[in-house]
């Protein structure tokens, strides 16, 4: 097992919860303190649950969503719709999709990092 992986559960937890009224809204920094930039997470899913229907509405309240990924130069938006059963089904797909493509990215940088550290002590020692 990685020694990186000492660090998982702690990165998962948010740097910043911001507002009332949301089921989601935080920001999490993805870089350590002391290294270089303003990486982040931006995460906002609106709780509707207060908001009445309306009879003249022919929806219900759509709530705001909103999924950013930043580093120190680039920045993501990703959308998602729940306006539809295909598109709520769709946006959840979207998100796991994400997850599982970012858990094996995950093991794949750890094994890396790992030979990366063996390569380091051998280079030590000769």
């Amino acid at each position: 097992m990685s020694y990186l992986v000492q660090y998982l559960p702690r990165a998962c937890a948010p740097v910043v919860t911001l507002r009332p009224g949301a089921r989601v809204d935080e920001r999490t920094l993805l870089n350590r303190p002391g290294y270089y930039g303003e990486a982040y997470v931006r995460v906002l899913v609106e709780d509707t649950s207060a908001r009445k229907l309306r009879r003249r509405r022919s929806a219900p309240p759509a709530p705001r969503l909103k999924l950013e990924i930043a580093d120190c130069v680039n920045e993501i938006r990703l959308e998602f719709d729940l306006s539809t059963p295909g598109h709520r089904e769709n946006s959840l797909h979207k998100v796991e999709t994400l997850t599982c493509a970012l858990d094996r990215f995950r093991d794949g940088l750890a094994a890396e990092a790992d030979l990366y550290a063996q390569r380091e002590r051998a280079l030590a020692v000769r």
